[in-house]
């Protein structure tokens, strides 16, 4: 098991811990060690279906990258199978430009599959709880609550 640790060279610039720096920090370590994707997952969202990672990395093959999509457009950069050398590349860029917007990362130069959240994730994971954030104890009784009504 280890660790990645935010890379110096970028978090002691920022006041506050970033989403992007994280994952810069990841695609650094990632690039070093010479993996080509890697698979993101969002810390607050402790109920993410393995099912639902199973079809992003089936989805993931002959693509660049692969991000659940919401049938309104809005994208979910942190679960998500990235290219880590040109992810690195970008994330790198867009720190030195102050530009911290997570889809700021994915570049239209990549072979990107967009998976259906409502059409595609839904049906392995119908109550959608891959999505489901907590970050209060008012999140945690709601998916107390959730959870009971579903057994």
């Amino acid at each position: 098991m280890g660790f990645i640790i935010d890379d110096d060279e970028v978090s002691l610039e920022q006041e506050e811990h970033l989403p992007l720096i994280g994952l810069y920090s990841v695609f650094k370590e990632m690039k070093e060690l010479e993996y080509e994707k890697v698979l993101v997952l969002p810390c607050d969202a402790p109920l993410v279906k393995f099912e639902v990672v199973k079809l992003l990395i089936k989805r993931s093959k002959n693509f660049d990258c692969c991000i659940p999509k919401w049938n309104d457009n809005l994208l979910e950069p942190l679960l998500a199978i990235y290219p880590i050398k040109s992810a690195y590349e970008t994330a790198r860029y867009n720190i030195r430009e102050s530009q911290y917007k997570l889809t700021k990362i994915i570049s239209k130069d990549w072979k990107i599959n967009y998976v259906s959240i409502e059409d595609e994730i839904k049906k392995v994971d119908p109550n959608l709880f891959s999505f489901k954030n907590i970050n209060t104890r008012e999140d945690i009784k709601i998916i107390e609550a959730i959870l009971n009504k579903t057994k």
